[in-house]
């Protein structure tokens, strides 16, 4: 499939995406279609072997969801990657509302879990110290929810497998996100209180180690782009 993306004001790239089930070499691809036949402009300036074509629910193409390649800069030696023009809005919109959840996650801990946040006998400079990690956990929940609707987009535009992406994205979500639950839960529960404990353990502890594990997979994963 070749298709057009925009990369700026008034600016568009052709990019072919193939479907192939082995390795390919983008350029070979590419010098192919330099034949006479094809004028200049219309002879990709990307090829992009992928695993299958995103699709959206109705089985049309989504083309939103195709990878973006990398192509050189205009720095010498310089590499960009294609983007979005409202890349930069949409990442003032992104820490806006990360912002405002984490007010409400501010709002809502004392009604969550009463005392839980409770420093009154908490001595200085300690209680300062307390309440930046508190500040810290609910911007970070703010960030993880945020990344929730607006960050699968982009892991989808890295190159990786859709499944794989869909897997970090949730991975990522989680590790932002489960700080400020897991930690109210702690600080209720009793030290001796077994039952608990455990299941803390094994829904918060273990489920960010193996959200981890995904990160690493998804990080070394060969990226199948020119």
């Amino acid at each position: 499939m070749v298709t057009r993306i925009h990369t700026g004001p008034r600016k568009n790239t052709l990019v072919a995406y193939v479907v192939t089930t082995g390795r390919t070499d983008p350029a070979e691809i590419r010098a192919s279609l330099s034949a006479p036949r094809l004028r200049p402009n219309r002879i990709p300036q990307a090829v992009i072997p992928v695993d299958s074509l995103p699709r959206t629910s109705s089985g049309e193409v989504d083309r939103k969801g195709l990878p973006l390649p990398v192509l050189p800069g205009k720095a010498a030696g310089g590499k960009q990657p294609l983007s979005d023009a409202g890349d930069g809005p949409l990442g003032v919109g992104m820490l806006v509302l990360a912002v405002i959840i984490a007010a409400v996650a501010f709002l809502t801990t004392d009604t969550l879990w009463p005392g839980s946040t409770d420093l009154s006998v908490v001595p200085q400079p300690w209680a300062g110290l307390f309440i930046g990690l508190y500040a810290a956990e609910w911007l970070s929940f703010g960030v993880g929810i945020t990344f929730l609707f607006l960050g699968r987009r982009r892991l989808l535009r890295m190159g990786r497998p859709r499944w794989l992406a869909t897997l970090a994205h949730l991975s990522v979500v989680w590790l932002l996100a489960a700080w400020w639950p897991q930690d109210n839960f702690y600080r209720l529960a009793a030290k001796t209180d077994w039952e608990r404990q455990a299941a803390l353990v094994y829904g918060f502890n273990i489920t960010l180690m193996i959200a981890a594990v995904v990160l690493v997979v998804f990080a070394v994963r060969e990226r199948r782009a020119d």
